[in-house]
């Protein structure tokens, strides 16, 4: 059983994971010195050494990029999840499916297939702890209960909100004293669920984002 990582050991690790799934190869101490802002290579070895013999990686001497994760199935599973675009929580925003890279997430929160993370732009969810630059991790599913909060196309464009089911249509609510709901009565507009957002990441420090919020 491999020994608890400090989060600055968790961050070196998150980021070898990534680099691998997103080329197919592992990143040289070079690389995991500039991402993650370490004083140089001789830093980032000395990350290796410890994230060797806490069991999560092994190496071969004298080669570069001879590094590889240990069986996974010894640690917390993770998968990576990635982040598709742009969704205003103000005014609605176009939805690009452009994806942007891919986060590693604790596969507890990323049960699902599909899920994807979508970044948040404007402060109209506030109240409910979403700020601006958040990345929200939504869950793909096509309804929602009134109250729950959700990614949601009216037309073409793209908005995380409160959705609440309406005699005549339905309510998109911001969580912002200063900010009036979407009311759409029902055939004024062609309205989709992109799904339910069940969790909020932010970047805590540089490189690092952590869930701030778990949504019910």
């Amino acid at each position: 059983m491999a020994r608890q990582l400090t989060l600055k050991q968790q961050r070196v690790l998150d980021f070898i994971k990534t680099y691998i799934h997103d080329t197919g190869f592992p990143p040289t101490v070079r690389e995991i010195a500039a991402h993650l802002g370490l004083a140089g290579p001789h830093s980032a070895k000395k990350f290796l050494d410890i994230l060797e013999r806490k069991g999560v990686i092994r190496r071969k001497p004298g080669m570069s990029r001879a590094l590889e994760l240990v069986n996974r199935e010894e640690h917390p599973a993770v998968r990576m999840v990635p982040v598709v675009g742009t969704v205003r929580a103000g005014a609605p925003e176009l939805a690009v499916e452009q994806r942007e890279g891919t986060i590693a997430v604790d596969a507890s929160l990323a049960r699902s297939e599909g899920m994807f993370f979508l970044r948040v732009r404007g402060d109209s969810m506030i109240e409910a702890h979403i700020q601006d630059g958040d990345l929200a991790l939504v869950r793909p599913q096509r309804n929602v209960e009134s109250g729950e909060i959700a990614a949601v196309l009216v037309g073409e464009e793209a908005t995380v909100k409160y959705f609440f089911k309406e005699r005549q249509g339905l309510r998109l609510q911001p969580a912002h004293p200063e900010m009036q709901p979407i009311r759409i009565k029902e055939g004024e507009h062609e309205v989709r669920i992109i799904g339910k957002v069940v969790a909020i990441f932010r970047e805590l420090e540089k490189g690092t984002r952590r869930a701030v919020r778990k949504v019910s």
